[in-house]
């Protein structure tokens, strides 16, 4: 029987003049063959909440200025750069047109939100979504304790190096979804059948990051993306597939949508 494998887009599928984590982005991304949209959220001085990811000012949007740090007005009034370093009229989508716009189309996963659990899960919660709506975090105390207070119906992977934070978790009231797994070596416990079997008999979903972020970062012991496209895709998107891995978040959906087509047929 062949396994459901879902593909998740890192900030959407942007180049050329799409821009990253906007509805542009997230369109392409389903176009792509996409299943889930990542979203990287902020919130501004005035608690209002936009799709970007911190860090990213000087070459998105040509400011050292921390958009966390701006009024709502500062970062409506933001053009971005597009792949060809060209200003655009392209605003900083606010996260409220994203959600409405992808409303019952795909499921969302809203990334470095910990932050503002207090605030966004209000959000969440207005605009009625739970069944698309993925939070991922760190598992600690506060967070779990503010999603099994506002949101214990909203789908919920932790972000695990630790495979004994996962007992943390199932001390609090949350809808546990499954896990992300960071792991750099192939030994990891993460890897082993046992592990994902386990994790596959309690119906939980495993999500892994093909993303190359750079050039050491490693999140799936470096059967990545980069592997994939300039060395061998059955040795980085084939390994993980081969492992029973449910999740595979990457930068190119359709090559890779294409690949696991190939492999099943």
């Amino acid at each position: 029987m062949k396994r459901e494998v879902l593909i998740a887009a890192h900030r959407g599928t942007s180049g050329a003049n799409i821009i990253q984590n906007t509805i542009g982005a997230y369109e392409n991304a389903l176009l792509h063959g996409a299943d889930i949209i990542e979203v990287d959220v902020i919130q501004t001085r005035d608690g209002d909440f936009f799709t970007f990811h911190n860090g990213q000012e000087p070459g998105l949007v040509g400011t050292t200025q921390d958009i966390r740090a701006m009024t709502t007005e500062q970062v409506k009034s933001l053009r971005f750069f597009n792949g060809m370093q060209e200003r655009v009229e392209e605003p900083v989508n606010a996260l409220d047109d994203v959600l409405e716009h992808f409303k019952g189309r795909c499921l969302i996963n809203i990334d470095r939100s910990w932050f503002y659990w207090k605030d966004i899960i209000q959000v969440l919660n207005r605009h009625q979504m739970n069944d698309q709506i993925i939070l991922k975090s760190h598992p600690e105390k506060m967070e779990l304790e503010i999603l099994e207070a506002a949101g214990p119906d909203i789908m919920y992977l932790p972000i695990l190096r630790n495979p004994a934070k996962l007992d943390f978790v199932k001390q609090h009231r949350v809808n546990l979804y499954g896990a992300e797994v960071i792991f750099e070596k192939e030994d990891s416990i993460f890897t082993s059948a046992e592990y994902i079997d386990e994790m596959h008999r309690q119906q939980k979903k495993l999500w892994v990051n093909a993303i190359t972020l750079n050039d050491t970062t490693k999140l799936t012991a470096g059967h990545d993306d980069n592997s994939a496209i300039l060395s061998d895709m059955d040795e980085a998107w084939g390994w993980l597939l081969d492992k029973g891995y449910d999740i595979i978040q990457t930068d190119w959906p359709l090559l890779l949508k294409n690949y696991i087509e190939k492999r099943n047929a």
